[in-house]
């Protein structure tokens, strides 16, 4: 789960806005309500891997916090977040796993700062960590650094990046050991529908 949810650095010069209005404006365009569902592709950067890993699929958001993660390329695999538990199903290799996201120590704290970031919820992080908000044109960067006062080594730097189109959204988590993925998001739906393949999807990976 640590590798599949470590998450845009936009490499284009940026102009620092900084203040709390211009973050709480950003705060604004990316905070959503209700169900969506999201076309994702994703690249990973991995220690000892000597090229990127690329996946494609479909995240889903429900309005109660649950995710769901449909990978459909390279393989079909879904994993999902719900009442506390991580659940995982491989459905070509016959694997299923479950655990509460409490026990997953630095695999939870990724997970919790992702479900923040694609629910629009990224407010919620500000207890640990400093928002800068940059300008470049059409285009646009929150950039979430850990607060230096917190000491966990561990921690992310988070980007979450786009332009005048609500509809995408490209997000980077990197950790401290230099691993990283880079995720380029479009919205393909809200509400009911989303909602609904959501807590289909939900049920495969929990089994039932």
């Amino acid at each position: 789960m640590k590798r599949s949810l470590c998450l845009l650095l936009a490499l284009l010069p940026m102009t620092a806005l900084g203040g709390e209005p211009e973050v709480q404006a950003l705060l604004g365009r990316i905070r959503q309500s209700g169900s969506a569902e999201f076309h994702y592709q994703e690249t990973r950067k991995l220690e000892l891997a000597s090229s990127p890993w690329q996946g494609e699929g479909y995240m889903l958001s429900g309005a109660d916090g649950s995710l769901v993660k449909q990978q459909l390329q390279p393989t079909r695999v879904i994993m999902a977040i719900a009442e506390g538990r991580m659940y995982y199903w491989d459905p070509e290799q016959q694997q299923r796993h479950t655990a509460p996201l409490g026990q997953s120590g630095q695999a939870a704290d990724l997970i919790t700062v992702f479900i923040a970031i694609l629910q629009g919820h990224a407010d919620d992080l500000k207890s640990s960590y400093d928002f800068i908000a940059e300008q470049h044109g059409k285009r646009w960067t929150l950039r979430l650094t850990p607060k230096p006062e917190l000491s966990d080594e561990n921690a992310p730097t988070v980007e979450i990046s786009g332009d005048e189109d609500p509809r995408k959204r490209q997000v980077l988590i990197r950790l401290p050991d230099g691993e990283s993925a880079e995720y380029r998001m479009v919205k393909t739906a809200e509400g009911q529908q989303p909602e609904s393949s959501l807590q289909r999807l939900l049920l495969e990976a929990i089994g039932n």
